[in-house]
């Protein structure tokens, strides 16, 4: 971090990150990273300003693809977690008295957080710009909801067993939601010429396609590798930040 932040500061780098994860859970990851930049979460549906959180670029769902997923919760019996933004404020909300224990253990990692706000009635959420819901519980109990989620063209699915727990996580967003799409748009605003990358997991696949330049580290996926303009050396090594070190002169 330290390495980054002198390439940051001294140098003029224009550094910053795509996550699947919200600014609050992504901020304690990267705790004590100099943030110039506009960073994308949940998996490019979000552009925010970290020091102001103020949203940026939100690919919300329209009004019929919300009714379309509202039919489906409806159908199958889930209540999800809904991820949307009211009056400038990022809110995660959920009906409460609907909690399965996978739900409720993400709702106790979470104590404390400001987006938290349970409601009594799906209802109460109507009208918000919701660009993102979680569904979290058995793999019976997801799976027809997964599979109809996936037979609409206007939606993604992001389907995996939680870590450490036999719970799945079905994702639900608009179909052109990506870390690639969020990073274009990312470099229109910012003016930049080119985009450089690096990445290590498959869901970082449409990120290394919207790129001029792609580093994939030794520990990547070999479908990544596949794309990458070059290979470097492994994350634990900090290979992002000495390839940055070592090539700075040629991008700034």
């Amino acid at each position: 971090m330290q390495k980054l932040n002198s390439l940051i500061d001294g140098r003029g780098v224009c550094f910053t990150y795509a996550t699947a994860r919200s600014l609050n859970s992504a901020a304690k990851a990267c705790w004590g990273l100099r943030q110039n930049l506009p960073v994308i979460l949940y998996n490019g549906a979000l552009i925010m300003d970290p020091s102001t959180r103020k949203m940026l670029y939100n690919n919300h769902f329209t009004r019929e693809q919300l009714a379309y997923i509202r039919a489906l919760f409806d159908s199958f019996q889930v209540w999800p977690l809904v991820y949307y933004f009211r009056d400038g404020i990022e809110r995660v909300s959920w009906q409460e008295g609907t909690e399965t224990p996978g739900v409720m253990r993400y709702l106790d990692r979470r104590r404390g957080d400001s987006r938290l706000y349970p409601v009594d009635s799906a209802d109460r959420i109507e009208g918000a710009d919701i660009f993102y819901f979680t569904c979290i519980g058995k793999k019976e109990e997801l799976d027809g909801l997964r599979d109809a989620v996936e037979a609409n063209p206007q939606l993604k699915c992001i389907y995996q067993q939680e870590t450490y727990q036999t719970d799945y996580w079905c994702e639900i967003m608009p179909k052109d939601t990506s870390k690639g799409t969020a990073a274009r748009e990312l470099k229109r605003m910012l003016g930049a010429e080119k985009l450089v990358v690096f990445g290590d997991a498959v869901n970082d696949t449409e990120l290394f396609l919207a790129a001029d330049e792609r580093y994939a580290v030794q520990n990547a996926e070999e479908s990544l590798k596949k794309l990458a303009t070059r290979v470097i050396g492994f994350c634990e090594e900090d290979a992002v930040a000495k390839f940055i070190e070592e090539n700075v002169g040629a991008y700034v």
